[in-house]
């Protein structure tokens, strides 16, 4: 690739990540400028990212499958916690780990919760299997965040949950996302080249 392709390459990114950031502000349930500057963060996108990737991968529908992905992220998680010189590299410290793992018992929770009359994860859930992007109280505030736009919903059970329920727009924001790099890409790979 030539340096002109690579600049290309990166503005396109830029510019598909602002489209994305502007589609969630332009939409909000709520304008406060507060707000408007928690959905342009970082953070946002990431648990944006993770709400399509549930989506994409139909973790949702199907215990069995959710059960599947939370054995594999308490896999990926005690190997961490295992090899201290991965941790050192990735800035990462045991007791933030084990806030992530589940329990045999939080893992028969998360599918229970898909099961009932108001399928979806606990807040909780989410938070733990965020831990390796933020931490859990960073995962709150994003959640909180998504929630006052109105791209989210939060319904508390009986038995202290909150029920993270997501609208599906953000997802299809960021499939958008996704498909305008794709297609900007394709114009920058077919254009001239510097």
């Amino acid at each position: 690739m030539t340096p002109t392709t690579d600049i290309r390459t990166l503005e396109s990114l830029r510019r598909a990540k602002t489209e994305f950031h502007n589609k969630l502000c332009q939409n909000s349930a709520d304008p406060d400028p507060l707000l408007l500057k928690s959905l342009r963060s970082e953070n946002t996108f990431v648990l944006s990212e993770f709400l399509f990737l549930l989506e994409a991968f139909d973790l949702l529908s199907d215990p069995a499958r959710l059960e599947t992905y939370i054995e594999a992220h308490n896999r990926q998680l005690q190997a961490l916690i295992d090899n201290r010189e991965e941790r050192r590299l990735l800035g990462l410290e045991v007791p933030r780990l084990n806030r992530g793992l589940f329990s045999a018992i939080q893992l028969h929770k998360a599918k229970a919760n898909l099961l009932s009359a108001t399928p979806g994860l606990d807040q909780a859930d989410i938070q733990r299997l965020t831990i390796l992007l933020f931490s859990p109280e960073t995962g709150r505030r994003v959640i909180e965040a998504l929630e006052q736009a109105g791209y989210i919903s939060r319904l508390e059970t009986p038995y202290f949950s909150k029920i993270i329920r997501s609208k599906g727009v953000v997802e299809r924001y960021f499939s958008e996302y996704l498909d305008q790099i794709r297609k900007n890409v394709g114009a920058t790979k077919s254009g001239p080249t510097g």
